[in-house]
């Protein structure tokens, strides 16, 4: 009977693999390439192995499913104005509420919840 070869490793055999082995290497050449092609950012980000081990990690080493990732230019206050202006503060032109009225509102439920905070203070101790 014939003995099957291993192969390299791929997929969740290199998600387990530390972030320090030899074998994450392509993996992560080719990701940085990836970034590094687009002519959409006017400076490449820095690009630091776990970065990128994070995105290849969370889609098992799968470089398509990693590339991950989409960014909507270098404008972020425009994108996030089109798309999401119900959640920006009025500070940053968007449709919610000042930034003053969202932290007095946090700080008063902080305030209100005191008695329940303390209680779990002293359970802890």
């Amino acid at each position: 009977m014939a003995e099957a070869r291993p192969g390299p490793p791929t997929g969740l055999q290199l998600s387990a693999l530390p972030d320090h082995s030899p074998l994450l290497q392509p993996s992560l050449a080719e990701l940085r390439r990836r970034a590094r092609a687009l002519d959409a950012l006017p400076a490449p980000p820095p690009l630091p192995d776990p970065f990128l081990l994070r995105f290849l990690r969370a889609r098992d080493f799968d470089l398509d499913q990693a590339w991950r990732i989409h960014m909507h230019g270098t404008n972020f206050k425009q994108s996030l104005l089109q798309h999401f202006p119900d959640i920006l503060p009025l500070e940053y032109s968007g449709e919610g509420f000042s930034m003053e009225d969202v932290c007095q509102e946090w700080t008063d439920f902080v305030m209100k919840s005191e008695n329940y905070l303390s209680s779990i203070s002293q359970t802890i101790q």
